[in-house]
């Protein structure tokens, strides 16, 4: 419905082009943030939308500012995803002008493990280190748990058994429990959302138990 206040030339809007979700990851946590400047009488709204064809878009949703970004949770497959943002501009006088300077997209990568059994699961994995440095496996949706190795080699491959507390690794004479911060995997029953730090080729092996 057209209002007296677009007819005025009171109102305005832009709307960009589209442009990747950047996350080396199917799955991210996101947020969005901006500086912008709407003195009393005026208004500033931010809205996404998704697409992961570029053909068919999700409607547009509200930002919030530091908050994630709508329809993005840290379980929603960014695969080949694309985002579209558009800002409104809303004055009640000419003599009020609000102002736009900066908007902030940030992914960071996440892993989705579901335990879908019903005990807490302990995988194997193996860890292929890229780099020297450290590694870790912080639980977010449980307590920020965190397993972590330091000093690892580039090239070094660390197996752990969590289930049996074992370590090996491919370095000859070389042992890693005192690299290791003695907090082994155990994923809790559903979606566990775990943050990786340190770059590393990374392979679980588990099975889930199930209580007849």
């Amino acid at each position: 419905m057209t209002t007296w206040n677009s007819l005025i030339n009171l109102k305005g809007h832009y709307t960009s082009e589209p442009s990747p979700v950047a996350a080396e990851a199917d799955n991210v946590i996101s947020k969005i943030s901006w500086i912008s400047n709407s003195p009393a009488g005026s208004t500033i709204t931010v809205q996404t939308r998704l697409s992961t064809d570029g053909v068919n878009w999700t409607e547009w949703q509200n930002c919030i500012n530091g908050a994630h970004i709508p329809d993005i949770s840290a379980e929603t497959s960014t695969y080949n995803t694309k985002i579209m943002f558009r800002v409104l501009f809303n004055s009640s006088s000419y003599d009020i002008k609000p102002s736009f300077t900066k908007i902030t997209f940030y992914y960071e990568p996440v892993l989705v493990f579901d335990n879908k059994g019903d005990m807490n699961c302990s995988p194997e994995i193996w860890i292929t280190k890229q780099g020297n440095g450290d590694f870790s496996i912080v639980n977010s949706s449980h307590n920020n748990e965190e397993f972590k190795f330091k000093n690892l080699i580039h090239d070094e491959t660390v197996y752990v058994d969590n289930e049996r507390q074992d370590i090996v690794t491919s370095l000859a004479v070389t042992y890693r429990y005192k690299d290791f911060n003695d907090n082994y995997l155990s994923f809790p029953v559903g979606k566990n959302i775990l943050k990786i730090t340190g770059n590393a080729d990374i392979k679980f092996r588990y099975q889930f138990t199930l209580l007849q």
